[in-house]
């Protein structure tokens, strides 16, 4: 009896209060005290309820260098620092090295199929061509030795028909085997070639991209006859016909990409004319980068006549360079070498018809 006195005042046994009911096994957890004097009996421990202050949770700041390093440069946090964009190179100057710059060009015109359309068709073989070509430019030589006088042959690429034609566009074109021949013929020669396009009613692209092939070659140019390029419902031969402004510039542009892309020498660019009509917005054509432009006096007669209209449609509407073409049959008198480079501006292409 006294030692169950002991073990309640000691708190081992914990004895209900005053109507309080004993928990079942669910509601508290038992236990046995192995080796006590009441091994095997089971009794129930007290349970104590632990009370902590509560744990405070670290709070991690966000790092303040890089937020603050970003809004010195006006950027967010998030964003990466961008790459710096290269200068863009400064491109290098046009150097103009076309032939006109040192030298003359003198040039026989025509076709080597046809006799009526100029001297080039006249001789009975290319060699007695190319000796008659040399020895005209040669007398140019004497005149002006200044400045080089460069044989070059004007090769009618495309000839303007009084006829439509199966394609409708009042033109015949020079098969491309003949114009590559002469090509070959003025390399072989030292010479020059240039292509005159007569169009009808074709486009000027439609007629330079034929040609691209042959124009590829540094020493082959170019030259527009704006006479024989009429409207639709007119015919070439029986109105004069004329070139815009814009169409020369599709031709001088297309040169010039020729000249580039391929790295050669710039090119020439005639432009015949003897009628005002014949370039009606000539104060819009302008010199083109890699293309020398050339206003050639075209149309037959006495040397006064020559004379005046050299004046009035090279000189006084100068665009680049000035040429002149001569007829040996149908100018009379023929104007000499030395009348030729006496003029003013001193003509860089001579054609002979």
């Amino acid at each position: 009896m006294i030692a169950v006195l002991v073990l309640i005042l000691v708190g081992a046994i914990a004895l209900p209060r005053f109507g309080e009911s004993v928990p079942d096994n669910h509601e508290r957890p038992r236990a046995t005290s192995p080796g006590s004097a009441f091994a095997g009996t089971e009794f129930i421990a007290p349970t104590m309820e632990a009370t902590r202050e509560p744990t405070a949770v670290p709070t991690i700041a966000p790092p303040v260098i890089p937020l603050v390093a970003a809004r010195a440069v006006g950027l967010r946090a998030s964003e990466p620092t961008p790459t710096p964009t290269p200068p863009t190179p400064t491109p290098a100057p046009v150097v103009p090295n076309g032939p006109l710059l040192t030298s003359r060009l003198v040039t026989c015109y025509g076709h080597p199929d046809n006799n009526r359309l100029g001297i080039l068709g006249e001789f009975a073989t290319p060699a007695a061509m190319i000796a008659k070509l040399k020895a005209q430019a040669a007398a140019y030589h004497t005149a002006d030795p200044s400045r080089p006088a460069i044989p070059t042959i004007e090769l009618i690429a495309s000839v303007a028909s009084d006829t439509p034609g199966d394609d409708g566009l009042y033109l015949n074109r020079t098969r491309l085997p003949l114009i590559e021949e002469y090509a070959d013929i003025a390399a072989q020669n030292d010479c020059l070639l240039l292509l005159d396009i007569q169009l009808g009613y074709d486009t000027m692209a439609n007629e330079v991209t034929r040609l691209a092939p042959v124009l590829k070659r540094p020493y082959v140019h170019l030259a527009i006859d704006p006479e024989f390029h009429v409207q639709h419902g007119e015919v070439p031969g029986e109105v004069f016909g004329s070139v815009s402004a814009a169409e020369v510039k599709t031709a001088a542009t297309m040169l010039a990409d020729i000249v580039t892309h391929n790295g050669i020498t710039d090119k020439v660019l005639v432009i015949h004319q003897f009628r005002d009509d014949m370039l009606p917005d000539k104060a819009n054509i302008k010199p083109t980068p890699h293309v020398q432009l050339v206003t050639v006096m075209d149309g037959f007669g006495a040397p006064g006549a020559k004379s005046g209209n050299y004046t009035k449609f090279v000189h006084d509407e100068l665009i680049q360079y000035g040429g002149i073409k001569l007829f040996y049959k149908q100018d009379k008198p023929l104007m000499t070498p030395a009348d030729i480079v006496a003029l003013d501006p001193s003509p860089l292409v001579v054609i002979y018809q």
